[in-house]
């Protein structure tokens, strides 16, 4: 277990520095989580900017099967866990009414225990690290205490992806900015307009071509520059 702890730090460590991709990375821990665990497979289930969730990564065919019947109830372990930042646990699907729809399914698919953790950073529930496992009441408390070290893993990892992407959208939002403006100033000197004309001209022009502001300023701005 020690070792698959270790493990789990490095791979974070790895893509932090850039020398591995983020699915990659999700998908390693998740792998590693479950063999600590001992569980029969797990899965990671994230929301994407619209909120919607979507089982990212997993350790056998089944658990998007599984979770999928989550999604299109609107309810279930994994979803709440993420909502409430609490951990849920089932431990015998056979006989659980809080989730009916997703305890059929795992029923179906030979589960009888699952285990869905929070994946939350900065306070904000991300997802959640979701095992299953055939056997009734499998999910002890040391085995909690790993899924939860897991878990934070790949909370760590979720936190720098979007944090990066955050950055990266800003950079990009100044920079298209940046050559408007110039743009802008371009058209004023050639006009005799003013700033608000300016960018009226840019705006009518990208509406009448179907064609992104940013793109008709970068050309205006590349001519002036010839």
């Amino acid at each position: 277990m020690e070792q698959h702890l270790i493990r789990a730090m490095a791979l974070v460590q790895d893509f932090v520095q850039g020398s591995a991709d983020l699915e990659r990375t999700l998908s390693e821990i998740t792998g590693l989580a479950t063999e600590a665990v001992g569980a029969d497979m797990a899965g990671l289930t994230i929301r994407d900017e619209r909120g919607r969730p979507t089982t990212v990564v997993y350790t056998d065919r089944m658990v998007p099967e599984i979770d999928q019947v989550q999604y299109d109830h609107d309810r279930g372990p994994c979803l709440d866990a993420s909502r409430t930042q609490t951990v849920f646990e089932v431990r015998d699907a056979r006989q659980e009414d809080r989730w009916p729809e997703f305890a059929a399914s795992a029923v179906r698919h030979g589960l009888r225990s699952t285990l869905s953790m929070p994946v939350v950073a900065a306070k904000n529930g991300l997802g959640a690290l979701n095992f299953y496992d055939h056997r009734v009441s499998y999910f002890d408390p040391a085995k909690r205490d790993l899924a939860a070290t897991f878990a934070g893993h790949c909370a760590i990892t979720g936190l720098y992806w979007n944090t990066a992407s955050e950055a990266s959208g800003l950079a990009a939002a100044m920079e298209s900015r940046a050559v408007i403006e110039q743009a802008k100033g371009v058209i004023m000197a050639s006009t005799r307009s003013t700033a608000d004309e300016a960018f009226g001209m840019l705006r009518d022009q990208s509406q009448r071509e179907n064609r992104k502001l940013r793109d008709i300023a970068v050309e205006i701005v590349q001519r002036q520059a010839r």
